[in-house]
């Protein structure tokens, strides 16, 4: 039986932590002095924190970012020639690795012909839109609406929603991630995030949250086994309510648009939900007479070991996010839509001045070509197996590791002090962390609780530079269970 964590006493442990989060110029410089990068890394870091605001996010992620200069497949390298495996791959953006020879081949092409010209159509877009409408899951007609970035295609697929339906409220999940700009913000809910929109926060009326499947910490406190079933039922009954604000269901009125999840969450950890919960959803909606908005914006594109992350579920949604390694790296993003949805609006609807340029559909295209050609989706479902195995076989010696989420090459793992308590390892998570990119190895640390890694590699490494991460993972746990004396503890 999971028992009660001890709120003070993490919240105790975390206030050494609150200096990443509130950090003066002179104080990011002496972290960048005290680091162990060469000369050349520190002479752009001094820079980043001379030029740039101290808002941006390197100094968030690590205690000191690196100053990564070239890639090449599933590895980077800093100014001063140091080289490290990349699990993070841009979150999620380089998924053919970096420089995949077939882009930068298409980007120079097209480079050569029409950088840009405005929101207006073109050969490169229109064979994007048309791939991206049959890649789409299910049987149904499909249009494109395009963006620039993953947080315009949430906007776009919300007012798209709205007009539609002509209901005003979006239900999203905790934990949920879909953007950081004014009109996604509410639906990402990070209090640290909102707070630096203050005085009006980003939240009205608009915007409501449900429980998202967390199985290891299952938030309405059923068993991992039964965390989906648990969070669907609770959602049911929320909407089913006399005094719910969403429905009145027994008169077939709603005030819901659509649901926008991630169909499993990124940002808070990696986390997978419960067996059937999305596809529960799913149903939901349809019952309810709501839209389903599936953000793929990091699930998707075969990170999985499926294309979407959805078609582990069997889930066709009305609206689809799409963008991240759409283009290996250019920034381009789309929501694909049901046919009668997307026609819904007329023209003039929508508009952006860089979305879906020449340079970044020739990217998309070439990236799209390699996955078909090099069978990446089946390559990272094989990886993936491969990489869930060596990180189970460390759980099993090391009891600092209390939970693996392992779908694909999307793998979070979750460390605690005390399996029986699931008491956070928040402390230990920011040490491993540091240790393993003082040795070569770069990933995300994340979690509701801080306690998590997401380890985001490309879809191309390979088994080598697998096991080469996972014994700095190893090495990383041994460090912090002798240091914290969790090792004494044993494995239950």
């Amino acid at each position: 039986m999971e028992q009660a964590v001890d709120p003070r006493a993490f919240s105790e442990r975390l206030v050494a932590q609150r200096e990443r989060l509130h950090a003066s110029p002179a104080e990011l410089l002496e972290r960048v002095e005290a680091s162990g990068y060469g000369p050349r890394s520190k002479e752009i870091l001094r820079e980043h924190v001379r030029a740039e605001s101290t808002g941006q996010v390197g100094f968030a992620l690590f205690g000191c970012p690196p100053a990564i200069v070239r890639g090449e497949g599933a590895l980077v390298w800093d100014a001063d020639g140091k080289e490290y495996v990349d699990l993070l791959a841009g979150f999620s953006v380089s998924n053919l690795g970096h420089c995949h020879p077939a882009v930068t081949a298409a980007v120079s092409g097209q480079a050569g012909r029409l950088l840009h010209y405005f929101d207006l159509p073109g050969e490169q877009r229109e064979r994007l839109a048309a791939r991206l409408a049959a890649l789409a899951p299910g049987d149904r007609r499909r249009r494109v609406v395009f963006g620039t970035t993953g947080a315009d295609a949430a906007e776009l697929a919300i007012r798209l929603a709205r007009w539609y339906t002509g209901a005003p409220i979006i239900l999203s999940g905790y934990g949920g991630y879909h953007g950081t700009t004014g009109a996604t913000m509410a639906t990402t809910a990070k209090g640290g995030m909102w707070a630096f929109h203050y005085p009006v926060l980003p939240a009205d009326s608009g915007h409501a949250k449900i429980p998202y499947s967390y199985p290891y910490r299952c938030p309405v406190g059923a068993p991992p086994e039964h965390c989906a079933e648990a969070c669907l039922e609770f959602t049911r009954r929320l909407l089913l309510g006399k005094e719910s604000p969403f429905t009145e269901h027994r008169a077939g009125v709603s005030n819901v648009a659509a649901v926008l999840l991630e169909p499993m969450q990124a940002s808070a950890g990696y986390i997978i939900p419960g067996d059937g919960y999305l596809r529960g959803m799913r149903e939901l909606c349809d019952e309810f007479g709501f839209l389903l908005i599936d953000d793929e914006i990091q699930a998707g594109m075969g990170r999985t070991g499926r294309m979407w992350a959805c078609d582990h579920e069997q889930v066709s949604p009305d609206l689809m996010l799409v963008s991240k390694g759409l283009a290996s790296g250019l920034p381009v993003s789309a929501v694909i839509a049901d046919d009668e949805i997307a026609a819904s609006w007329g023209p003039g609807a929508h508009v952006g001045t860089f979305a879906a340029t020449a340079l970044a559909c020739a990217a998309a295209n070439a990236t799209l070509d390699v996955y078909e050609a090099e069978g990446l989706v089946g390559r990272a479902a094989e990886t993936g197996d491969y990489f869930a195995d060596q990180l189970r076989a460390l759980q099993e010696r090391h009891p600092i590791l209390g939970w693996v989420d392992a779908r694909g090459l999307f793998l979070g793992l979750e460390f605690v002090r005390d399996r029986t308590t699931k008491e956070p390892a928040a402390e230990e998570a920011g040490w491993m962390l540091d240790f393993c990119v003082r040795e070569g190895l770069l990933f995300e640390k994340g979690g509701y609780f801080y306690n998590r890694f997401q380890l985001i590699p490309s879809l191309v490494i390979d088994k080598e530079l697998v096991d080469r991460a996972v014994g700095i993972l190893d090495r990383a746990m041994t460090m912090a269970e002798a240091r914290s004396g969790i090792a004494a503890q044993g494995a239950s």
